[in-house]
């Protein structure tokens, strides 16, 4: 009678530690673990009889134990989810950033530093007042960048840069590429600036007056394209091809209501620069770039002289600039539409150095525009130049510093709590006219002297205090938005040529 019962209790035990694991969830594969394990100890504890069949029960032993194991594996691999479930897709273990301010940046980097993540943001407000015109040129304050972005190391070798302006009420894209960094060698595909200009690719906020050289509104500036940088201890040269402004199209023409898109052509562009002098203080940058570049596409003529030749009317090119202001958008000078432009060619050389607290920079551009040779009337081919100047005093003894690996100056770093003061002068000119005898441009030509002070408060904020003496040529004109309102009941505005006038302008800014 007591063997009868221990063989019950045994099989009880069995049953009674089996069932609940069978009953467990199999998404809960340790639980199941668990139970699965106290049925082979209740099994290897039962107490031996001649009724038990040791065979059976050691095989039985043995599958529950294969199947502990299987469970084992099965709760140690990775849990296979859906890219859109509510969990996410973990391929890899979490990489743990450290974060800190960095030279007026926001850094957040690995330990390894093969992932780093960092803040590029600014705001400029500005404020500008007029005197001495005869054009109406309002005086006021505008938001003239409202930027912010983000720029990531990836893996190591894997950049990217994203960059959106609010200003004028309005998202504009900026810097949005990705790029592929080796040994001293960067690949970029996407939105960016076209290596070309060293005023250009210099950073708005590093910029010594509020505005840029006149020169910097015919470079190409950002375009879609890929490019390739490669670099060494006192060198870098920089090649592009690249089509359009983000965001333009050449599917908008129309020819009496029918599609005809004009495709869109490519352009190149490079430059490259040495500096034979560069270390901390004592630096001198010769530089040289040069592009040739498709003009961007109008709408097709649909009636008027161009019929005959209306693809090719469709290809126009506009040079103009502002008078180194932004808070009145009068363009005095301009070539208008130049209609059947084949290429044009872009050439620059530059040259700029450091000298302890003194700096010096200065380049010289010029633009041909070669045209299509058509049916319709005769035009001639053009050229066009412009350059600058400037020389910049650092008086509380800061130095610029400068990147030989990408050609370009940096921000001011102020030695003292108080910050720093850097005083500055430049001369500017640039000259759209070219008389030919056939197809003349009277675009107009000026010549600036601009005064500056800037107050570096701090790695993050700049006062920037600019006065600019306007000396516009004979036919530089700002187009009637620009005109003096008439007297009386005339709605007919009178353009005044050669207009010469001073601005005043204030900028604050944050860069961080």
């Amino acid at each position: 009678m007591k063997s009868v019962v221990k063989i019950t209790v045994a099989v009880l035990v069995g049953v009674l530690a089996t069932a609940p694991a069978f009953a467990q969830n199999s998404a809960d594969p340790a639980a199941r673990v668990k139970e699965l394990e106290a049925t082979v100890e209740a099994l290897k504890a039962a107490p031996e009889t001649g009724a038990q069949d040791p065979a059976a029960l050691e095989k039985r032993i043995k599958e529950l134990e294969a199947q502990i194991a299987e469970l084992l594996k099965a709760k140690d691999a990775p849990k296979a989810t859906l890219m859109n479930n509510e969990e996410v897709e973990r391929a890899m273990e979490p990489v743990g950033l450290t974060g800190f301010y960095d030279s007026g940046y926001l850094v957040a980097t690995s330990k390894d530093g093969r992932f780093k993540y960092w803040l590029d943001g600014r705001l400029n407000l500005d404020a500008a007042a007029y005197t001495g015109e005869q054009n109406r040129l309002p005086n006021g304050v505008e938001v003239r960048r409202a930027r912010i972005g983000v720029k990531a190391t990836l893996f190591g070798n894997w950049l990217t840069e994203l960059d959106v302006d609010f200003a004028d009420n309005a998202l504009e894209m900026k810097d949005m590429w990705v790029g592929y960094s080796f040994g001293n060698g960067l690949v970029r595909v996407g939105n960016f600036k076209v290596p070309f200009g060293l005023e250009t690719l210099t950073s708005s906020k590093y910029i010594s007056f509020i505005e840029r050289a006149y020169i910097d509104a015919w470079a190409p500036d950002r375009r879609l394209g890929a490019s390739v940088s490669l670099w060494g201890r006192a060198w870098q040269a920089s090649a592009a091809v690249f089509g359009p402004e983000a965001g333009s199209f050449s599917d908008k023409d129309t020819l009496t209501g029918g599609g005809a898109g004009t495709s869109m052509r490519w352009s190149v562009g490079g430059r490259a620069s040495v500096a034979p002098i560069h270390k901390p203080g004592r630096v001198l940058h010769i530089g040289a770039a040069a592009a040739r570049r498709a003009p961007d596409v109008g709408k097709i003529a649909t009636s008027g002289a161009d019929l005959p030749d209306r693809v090719h009317a469709s290809w126009i090119l506009k040079l103009d600039s502002r008078a180194e202001t932004h808070v009145s958008r009068a363009k005095f000078l301009s070539t208008g539409d130049m209609k059947y432009v084949d290429t044009f060619n872009q050439y620059g050389v530059e040259v700029a150095g450091v000298y302890g607290p003194v700096s010096f920079q200065g380049e010289y551009q010029g633009t041909k525009v070669n045209r299509f040779a058509t049916s319709v009337a005769n035009y001639s081919a053009h050229s066009f130049s412009g350059y600058y100047g400037q020389v910049l005093w650092l008086v509380t003894g800061e130095h610029r510093p400068y990147s030989a690996s990408e050609g370009e100056f940096g921000r001011v770093m102020p030695k003292r709590q108080a910050g720093a003061l850097e005083l500055g002068v430049r001369y500017n000119t640039l000259n759209l006219d070219d008389i030919t005898t056939v197809d003349p441009i009277r675009g107009g030509e000026a010549k600036n002297l601009t005064f500056g002070a800037t107050w570096y408060i701090n790695l993050n904020h700049k006062i920037l205090l600019n006065m600019v003496k306007v000396d516009n040529g004979p036919n530089a004109k700002p187009g009637r938005d620009w005109a003096p309102i008439p007297a009386g009941t005339s709605t007919a505005q009178t353009v005044i040529f050669g207009d010469d006038f001073t601005t005043f302008a204030v900028r604050y800014q944050i860069a961080f």
